[in-house]
């Protein structure tokens, strides 16, 4: 009987899983699936109260991890796309001021006294 490699990374990965022998992390994050089998990553979930309706198999852990991976490339972008937005608006106000502000200054200024 072989072993694919895929097979055996998952099988690794299921050892270590269950070995559970974590003391020591730099952190930690909770990645949960709802009944409604949406997937939602908390960084502070200290207070959540969480009931099981079974344990998580490795599937469920590579299948939720590319969800909330997903979902975060996708926030990620939103939010460099509303930044972008705000720049660009800012940039446009400070355009409209300035020209506002040579309008001013040209209305002010005397044409006969250019000519002279």
């Amino acid at each position: 009987m072989t072993l694919d490699l895929e097979e055996l990374q998952k099988k690794q990965a299921a050892e270590l899983l269950a070995e559970d022998n974590v003391e020591e992390v730099t952190t930690a994050f909770l990645i949960v699936q709802d009944s409604n089998g949406q997937w939602a990553a908390y960084a502070d979930y200290a207070d959540k109260d969480l009931s099981m309706d079974r344990q998580a198999t490795l599937d469920d852990i590579i299948g939720g991890c590319e969800n909330v991976k997903i979902g975060a490339q996708t926030q990620q972008t939103a939010i460099s796309t509303i930044i972008m937005m705000e720049q660009r608006a800012a940039q446009m106000q400070q355009q409209m001021m300035q020209q506002q502000e040579a309008q001013r200054i040209s209305s002010l200024i005397d044409p006969n006294k250019l000519r002279a």
